[in-house]
């Protein structure tokens, strides 16, 4: 485990049925850089444990030779992890520093992050870093098309993996990219054929946490792909989801922000896919990170210092059915700009 008691970084992988998920993981757990590294995953069949030079095996987990925990999982999420932490501490387990979890095909991956942020006895030891997506770029298009879950899976993404490239005409690669980027702009995408990526190449994707890493801060929150909500945002076929940068130039007061942020998860948060930013707040030397996923708002953390010379309030928000224009006049009311001014 980390030390000082620091939460364990958790990585989300999830992806739509046949996506690559498996060998994704299966190529991972052969890399001596999986050490210390806990996995999580959902049957030991669908990975070929077989052929990674099983070290030692105790109910539910397996050490592999390259020092990786790979676990099923047990009950529930909580019950996994409860478990993978007491046989560390009886010795029959080695201690890891880092956990990888893999979703079901059909899941939204929403429900888990909702217990990583919501179960108390889970928010104290783990730290949701990254969610991975692995994205098939041979059946995506419909995938996206006849399923929610698809959708949320990449609306949700860190990290977008996009797998079988190799088998698809690259018109249809151009055209799932630019459908990947409409949905999730902020995500970072990495083409990955046969899982060949390597365990320090997919963590070094996953970005620290402000709270951690001040200078990580811009690029967690990348709103340089995002399209202003000031300039209208393109309707997206998928669902209605849309994917929008708001802006402040003035100051807003830490008051006027919890109504605004409490408003707006009450009334909207079951579309509010994710929504992530940094606020000036009146008064204050250094801004406010926020970042709330459905209903859930993250502990906002102040920062020691803004991370550039713009000082102005910058959300990124992916969304769907709600109006960026609409969202976008809130902040303008919340910070008291009239809509002449702008």
């Amino acid at each position: 485990m980390p030390e000082d008691d620091a939460p364990v970084p958790v990585l989300l992988i999830t992806g739509f049925l046949g996506s690559g998920k498996s060998t994704l993981l299966n190529h991972l757990l052969r890399d001596p850089d999986m050490a210390a590294t806990a996995v999580i995953i959902n049957e030991f069949g669908d990975v070929a444990i077989d052929h990674l030079l099983v070290e030692s095996a105790i109910e539910n987990a397996i050490v592999l030779q390259s020092g990786c925990i790979c676990c099923t999982v047990r009950g529930d999420l909580v019950d996994t992890l409860d478990d993978l932490g007491a046989k560390v501490r009886q010795g029959l387990l080695p201690p890891f520093t880092r956990i990888a979890i893999e979703t079901t095909g059909l899941a939204d991956p929403g429900a888990l992050v909702h217990s990583l942020l919501t179960e108390r006895s889970l928010v104290e030891r783990f730290a949701l870093r990254a969610v991975a997506t692995t994205v098939d770029a041979v059946n995506a298009a419909g995938q996206l098309d006849d399923f929610a879950e698809a959708r949320h899976q990449v609306a949700l993404a860190d990290i977008l993996l996009l797998t079988k490239t190799d088998l698809a005409p690259a018109g249809e690669v151009g055209a799932l990219g630019a459908r990947l980027a409409a949905l999730n702009p902020g995500a970072a995408r990495v083409t990955v054929v046969n899982g060949a990526i390597s365990p320090r190449e997919l963590f070094a994707l996953v970005p620290d946490t402000p709270a951690r890493a001040q200078e990580d801060v811009l690029r967690w929150l990348n709103e340089q792909a995002f399209a202003p909500a000031r300039a209208g945002t393109t309707p997206s076929h998928d669902g209605d989801i849309r994917a929008f940068a708001l802006t402040l130039d003035r100051p807003v007061t830490r008051a006027a922000l919890r109504l605004w942020l409490r408003a707006l998860l009450s009334l909207r948060g079951g579309d509010l896919l994710r929504m992530k930013g940094i606020v000036n707040i009146a008064g204050e030397e250094a801004p406010l990170v926020v970042h709330a996923v459905r209903e859930l708002l993250h502990p906002p953390v102040r920062l020691a210092a803004w991370p550039s010379e713009d000082h102005s309030t910058r959300l990124v928000v992916i969304a769907r059915h709600i109006a960026p224009e609409a969202l976008q006049h809130s902040l303008d009311i919340l910070a008291g700009v009239a809509a002449a001014d702008r």
